[in-house]
């Protein structure tokens, strides 16, 4: 009986790949579709996916986190520079043409399950995740496999690496990537919380808050539209290949 229940457990998990398989290369499909027409027409078709992005004073990348589970809440608010002022006889407005800071606000959990992130980039002092090396065409990927909490941690060291200075003794830019409403900015961060709690144990809420201090025009030229696509890619495999990887951890019995 134990033998055959092994062979059961096991056979529902080669199944669970060949399934997960088939669902990877249609979600790919499907994802990279809905990517390429944002691409062409970011300002008519969203695409459902934010990412932070930190550089140092040379702009050269130091950090990456594409969020593999969109924030359950997504903020933007924009006070215009103005002033109104009533005289006797009319209405005097005074505004200012430059750019004014917004404020950005996000909530939400990357969840407890098992997370495979691709083209994800931690910054330098941070330990990696269990990873092990793919090869898709003639490109070699290192994946990086972290529950919700090891991303969470990524965000939070991304963060934190924003408030300090690099080996140049200048400050880092964070950039915060919202393409569900086409919108880059080279973010500070006001304020961060963390938590937990007996009804939800082992899930991590993050509560971030931003002041948008600048488009990131001004240190990016432009829409990078390989690096946006390569970034539609790496979600959609990373979700699907999740989702094998979990299915198929159920589906392995425990002796």
């Amino acid at each position: 009986m134990a033998v055959e229940w092994m062979a059961q457990g096991l056979g529902g998990a080669v199944n669970g790949m060949i399934n997960g398989a088939i669902s990877t290369a249609l979600n790919t499909v499907v994802e990279l579709g809905k990517g390429a027409l944002h691409a062409t027409a970011p300002d008519n078709f969203e695409y459902y996916m934010c990412s932070f992005e930190l550089f140092d004073s040379m702009h050269k990348s130091k950090g990456f986190l594409t969020f593999p589970v969109m924030p359950n809440n997504i903020m933007e608010t924009k006070t215009n520079l103005k002033t109104v002022t009533k005289t006797v006889s009319e209405t005097i407005t005074l505004f200012n043409s430059s750019f004014a800071p917004r404020d950005i606000s996000i909530q939400g959990t990357f969840g407890r399950k098992l997370r495979l992130l691709l083209g994800v980039q931690e910054v330098s002092d941070v330990g990696a995740g269990a990873g092990f090396s793919i090869n898709i065409g003639n490109t070699e990927i290192t994946p990086l496999i972290k529950t919700g909490y090891g991303v969470m941690k990524v965000m939070k060291d991304i963060i934190d690496t924003a408030d300090t200075l690099d080996v140049s003794q200048r400050a880092h830019y964070l950039i915060f990537h919202n393409y569900a409403l086409n919108t880059h900015y080279i973010v500070e961060v006001l304020q961060s919380s963390f938590s937990q709690s007996v009804e939800n144990n082992m899930l991590w809420f993050y509560n971030i808050e931003m002041k948008a201090v600048a488009p990131a025009s001004s240190i990016l030229e432009g829409f990078n539209i390989n690096s946006f696509m390569g970034g539609v890619a790496n979600q959609a495999l990373a979700g699907a290949a999740s989702k094998v990887v979990n299915s198929v951890l159920r589906k392995i019995p425990t002796w």
